[in-house]
């Protein structure tokens, strides 16, 4: 008897991310990877914290 871990049968693989992201933008798969590949995304250690 196998059991999943809870949230597996939920999870996608980046490409399907990507995939379903076009779709929904109406635009091809390609240009989702090439904007993303754009972007400048600093690691959680750099990140600067907001006191509200």
């Amino acid at each position: 008897m196998s059991r999943e871990a809870p949230g597996d049968a939920d999870m996608v693989s980046d490409e399907e991310l990507t995939e379903l992201l076009a779709d929904a933008e109406g635009i091809t798969p390609e240009e989702i990877e090439r904007d993303a590949a754009e972007l400048d995304i600093a690691p959680p250690e750099e990140a600067t914290v907001v006191d509200e």
